[in-house]
């Protein structure tokens, strides 16, 4: 569905309406398993030859659509941390992951921290592999 905010073709078509000339697309992945639809949690993260691209975009259907993206030169990423955590529960464990992205120093008062949670540990080390490889070949 166009306007569903889980529908990660919208995030792949936008993110890709993002791309500069000679930028080539690698990956669109969503930024949870459970896309947030609000301009405080990113929604989406497109992964190219030279940058990372977070998408925050919050629908309220009928009203309005508001989308915001930040560009990450790879090289600007100082830091990526791949957290896993499992509870125990009597019949099994439940585990999530998270991939956190510290970017440099921002003198706006910014954290420069970007979360992405996973109840999918593989899709976390999936997003951690990809942004770990672009920031070494960019050294």
């Amino acid at each position: 569905m166009a306007d569903d905010p889980q529908d990660i073709s919208d995030y792949h078509d936008a993110i890709e309406g993002m791309l500069l000339d000679g930028e080539d697309l690698e990956a669109v992945l969503p930024s949870s398993d459970d896309i947030p639809n609000s301009l405080d949690h990113p929604a989406a993260i497109g992964v190219t030859s030279v940058r990372l691209i977070v998408c925050y975009r919050e629908l309220n259907r009928g009203r309005s659509d508001n989308w915001r993206f930040s560009s990450i030169p790879f090289p600007r990423i100082h830091e990526v941390e791949l957290r896993r955590d499992e509870r125990f529960r009597r019949d099994r464990i439940e585990a999530s992951a998270s991939v956190i992205i510290r970017r440099g120093q921002l003198v706006n008062g910014d954290s420069g921290l970007i979360e992405l949670h996973y109840p999918d540990p593989t899709t976390a080390r999936e997003v951690h592999d990809r942004i770990l490889a672009h920031m070494l070949a960019a050294q």
